[in-house]
């Protein structure tokens, strides 16, 4: 092979520029071109920090985990919450549409609460009868104060989903006949000594 045909390619050595193949200023440190202003520290601290590109989209991501988690959360939630809606729906369209006296409010007001109370004792005495044989301990006054009770209720979700229907169903009715029928001040006027009391205004018409 003749000179004129040999390669005229010859590798750059490893400390020449990238880019147009010079030799670099402080090529163990700062690594710049002086013939087309490459920096290789520069270039590298912009690698370092790319990443932070992808943490911009970090947010959709969790958009789409938080998506897939709701979506495969249990049936039990679902009937849950949409019981719970149900009842505050239909109470917030009770305390709008009648038209109640201020006794009348008061009274729906106290025996929804009533009843809401009454819903919640009844689950917890089904949940207390279906873990009572596991659990020895348990009495009936935990069907009463029933902190203990809850506790082990979801510990054996979803077969004791009844008990927590009935408790979130109880406190919807109970919260939502406080809030959206109202009233209950109203009772305020029996007390004795107060000017609005039915008894004392008897008494003063005579």
């Amino acid at each position: 092979m003749s000179p004129a045909s040999a390669p005229t390619n010859v590798a750059a050595p490893p400390d020449a520029c990238p880019r147009c193949q010079k030799p670099l200023v402080d090529p163990t440190g700062l690594g710049w071109c002086k013939s087309c202003g490459y920096c290789r520290s520069l270039a590298e601290s912009e690698t370092k920090a790319s990443p932070t590109v992808d943490a911009k989209a970090a947010p959709g991501n969790q958009l789409t985990a938080t998506s897939s988690a709701i979506a495969q959360a249990p049936t039990w939630i679902w009937v849950m919450f949409a019981g719970m809606i149900a009842v505050a729906a239909l109470t917030a369209a009770i305390g709008y549409l009648l038209k109640l006296a201020p006794f009348e409010r008061a009274l729906l007001t106290t025996l929804q609460i009533a009843a809401g109370l009454g819903v919640m004792f009844v689950g917890q005495f089904i949940g207390l009868m279906k873990i009572a044989p596991d659990e020895s301990t348990l009495s009936f006054k935990d069907a009463v104060f029933p902190f203990r009770l809850y506790g082990l209720i979801f510990k054996r979700l979803p077969e004791t989903s009844l008990t927590v229907y009935l408790g979130a169903w109880g406190i919807a009715a109970a919260v939502s006949a406080a809030i959206f029928i109202g009233g209950l001040g109203h009772w305020f006027n029996y007390l004795p000594g107060h000017p609005n009391n039915p008894a004392q205004a008897t008494k003063s018409g005579r």
